[in-house]
């Protein structure tokens, strides 16, 4: 074999690994997003076969992490990246831990939908709150999506997206809130407490998707953006994609 087939051999193999490992990052929050909006539905619809389902399913999402990390591992140890590679790399093993830790949020809200089933205080939720709890996770499962895409596609504006709907996750957590607050709303103590965990774990999923988008930037960019002020970031981000 020539020395130059030789190494577009190894060029070629390398940039699969990468598209295999990218494409670990797409499956796994593709089930985080399955497992999220079915958690607000079992929720929603008092579905104990559901909440069941759910919790069951979560060894997938775990085992898609232990998958992704192990492809890390290896690229890292076998191929030696460079620079620019090297941040790919390392973020992406970043972004498996936030896609992790927010399908335990998933397996968290299934966990409680089952605790009050089981004791006989199944939230007949108030259709204000209802209707904030499904918008909430809808923003969390866009932003997700979104998140990952630019990390696919290496698309600045898709990481910007996910930093610009601070305020619209900021709204609709406000909203589910004042939506459990409300003294019509006619809550038992033990469905306050667990609706209250419900909607941490929901904003906490809004923000495992910024942290992704913050990875996202550090790959395009070079930049580690994690406790920069976000108007000032979104700025100078934007200012860059304009130059």
């Amino acid at each position: 074999m020539h020395p130059s087939d030789e190494h577009h051999h190894i060029v070629s193999a390398y940039d699969l690994e990468l598209a295999h490992l990218r494409s670990l990052v797409v499956d796994m929050v593709s089930a985080v997003v399955r497992q999220t909006q079915d958690a607000v539905e079992a929720l929603t619809t008092s579905s104990h076969g559901l909440a069941h389902e759910i919790i069951n399913r979560d060894p997938e999402v775990d085992s898609l992490s232990l998958a992704a990390d192990e492809e890390v591992f290896r690229v890292i140890a076998k191929r030696q990246p460079t620079a620019i590679d090297l941040r790919l790399v390392l973020a992406t093993a970043r972004i498996v831990g936030d896609l992790e830790r927010a399908g335990d949020k998933a397996k968290r809200i299934a966990k409680h939908s089952l605790k009050l089933l089981e004791t006989g205080s199944s939230p007949a939720l108030p259709e204000p709150a209802i209707e904030a709890m499904r918008r909430l996770m809808d923003i969390d499962c866009e932003l997700l999506q979104s998140a990952v895409t630019g990390l696919v596609e290496a698309d600045l504006d898709k990481a910007i997206a996910v930093f610009q709907a601070d305020s619209r996750l900021n709204e609709a957590s406000e909203q589910l809130r004042t939506a459990l607050f409300d003294p019509t709303a006619g809550l038992s103590g033990n469905q306050f407490a667990g609706l209250l965990t419900v909607a941490h774990a929901l904003e906490r999923t809004g923000n495992h998707a910024n942290n992704i988008a913050e990875q996202v930037v550090y790959v395009i960019t070079g930049e580690d953006v994690r406790f920069r002020n976000r108007e000032l970031l979104i700025d100078s981000l934007s200012s860059r994609r304009r130059a």
